[in-house]
């Protein structure tokens, strides 16, 4: 990982856990670690790696967006399992390939792809047998999120052309151009 990149991930998750303790309506005692944190676990890479390794929490983190509402889950949470959400019969996650970090209140899942040492970012629902890619890289999935959670918390009774609009526009400016078609289906549904 480039010095650079590294940074940028350092950044955003400053920002992030920022982000979670000005929104959060159930509050967990959370960090940032500049030094490494000595992890149990061969199954994470790259940009996962490092959220795990520098973000310090023991309880998952709920984040309190009434348009998309992530909690971000403990490295030890029994949610990360494959079991949890019935997906030992998906090669890529019986297989460690995919890693789920974080779920939805509308109980999706968000997870990474191992593979590629950016982490890019998907999300999946119950009963839909598509994944939606959502970024490039942890790093970008986190600043587009901080972005759209800045954007909307303020708002109140926003009609749903206004919404789909401005997370439009969001993703337009914060993720990939390859990923925007995707994530917009799955936020704009």
């Amino acid at each position: 990982m480039t010095k650079e990149r590294k940074m940028a991930v350092v950044t955003v998750l400053k920002k992030i856990i920022r982000l979670y303790e000005e929104t959060t309506f159930i509050p967990q005692p959370v960090s940032f670690s500049n030094e490494k944190l000595r992890i149990q676990s061969s199954d994470l890479t790259g940009e996962l790696l490092d959220c795990y390794q520098h973000v310090v929490f023991t309880e998952d983190l709920f984040f309190a967006n009434q348009n998309f509402n992530i909690i971000l889950l403990a490295l030890d949470s029994p949610a990360r399992t494959v079991e949890c959400w019935a997906l030992q019969d998906v090669l890529q996650f019986s297989e460690g390939q995919y890693q789920i970090f974080a779920t939805t209140d509308t109980d999706d899942i968000l997870f990474c792809d191992m593979k590629d040492d950016s982490s890019p970012v998907y999300a999946g629902s119950l009963g839909d047998p598509n994944f939606y890619k959502l970024s490039d890289s942890l790093t970008e999935f986190l600043e587009f999120y901080f972005a759209f959670s800045n954007f909307w918390k303020q708002r109140e009774d926003v009609s749903q052309e206004e919404y789909i609009v401005g997370t439009g526009d969001l993703i337009e400016r914060y993720l990939s151009p390859d990923v925007q078609a995707t994530a917009k289906e799955y936020l704009l549904r």
